[in-house]
């Protein structure tokens, strides 16, 4: 399966940053972040098993990005932490290990940045068997972000994509990634004819969803950029009652 380089997602975010304004100022935040786990990236060495904590030399452009993007709650935590590099070390280490349970939102955030390249550099070095009938990531553990259709023969076949390393694998067309249901007709699938590119896979079970790009609408999309700039269909599915699986890191709310 694909897996999307820092400059096209850059350069994704870009493009969807000037043409729409309504969801600009999303991925402007994302593309200063992305920007930073580039950096990190290059810097990991080449072999298979790199420390987690080399990471932590880049808590000065860390602290410069948050200083930037002027967020209260994003500068309280980072100031909670200091430069003390062993708590540093215990967020990225919880963060590694439990992913969701590191406090609030925004000491999430700040392990993310970090930790998401470390585990994208790590994870594309493995060889992994994904098993279609599983939601979690073959490669780390960790739930996916979006499904993705792609086409295949006369029709299309789905695929997740992981929310932490961004490894993506085949699962089944008719399946709820969050509790497993089976039944096509609990699984509606709603879209926006404004926002060809994403439509929302919803469960009427356990009334979750999961956000799908299409790539036989826009091949152009790419999964980390493209889930932001369809904000809206988010917007109407918690509307609607619907609660999203695997919430994306950058909507999650402040506090």
């Amino acid at each position: 399966m694909k897996t999307y380089t820092w400059d096209e997602r850059i350069a994704r975010a870009e493009k969807l940053s000037k043409e729409q304004p309504e969801t600009r100022q999303l991925l402007d935040v994302y593309l200063k972040a992305t920007r930073l786990q580039k950096k990190i990236s290059q810097s990991l060495p080449a072999e298979e098993h790199a420390d987690i904590l080399s990471v932590l030399k880049f808590l000065p452009e860390l602290k410069a990005l948050v200083k930037e993007l002027n967020s209260v709650p994003l500068q309280k935590a980072f100031d909670e932490l200091g430069g003390d590099q062993e708590r540093w070390g215990e967020l990225l280490m919880e963060y590694w290990e439990q992913h969701e349970k590191t406090g609030s939102p925004a000491r999430a955030f700040l392990a993310w940045i970090l930790i998401q390249p470390y585990a994208q550099h790590m994870m594309a070095r493995m060889s992994v068997q994904a098993d279609a009938a599983l939601p979690q990531c073959p490669a780390c553990g960790n739930p996916p972000q979006v499904s993705m259709l792609r086409e295949f023969n006369n029709g299309a076949k789905r695929s997740l994509v992981c929310a932490m390393c961004g490894t993506e694998w085949e699962t089944r067309r008719v399946l709820c990634v969050n509790c497993g249901e089976e039944n096509k007709d609990k699984l509606p699938v709603f879209s926006a004819e404004e926002l060809a590119q994403a439509r929302i896979e919803a469960c009427d079970n356990c009334k979750t969803y999961i956000k799908c790009l299409d790539l036989t609408k826009d091949g152009y999309a790419v999964p980390q950029v493209d889930d932001l700039a369809t904000l809206a269909l988010d917007l109407w599915a918690h509307e609607q009652g619907y609660e999203r699986s695997q919430p994306n890191i950058f909507m999650l709310p402040a506090e």
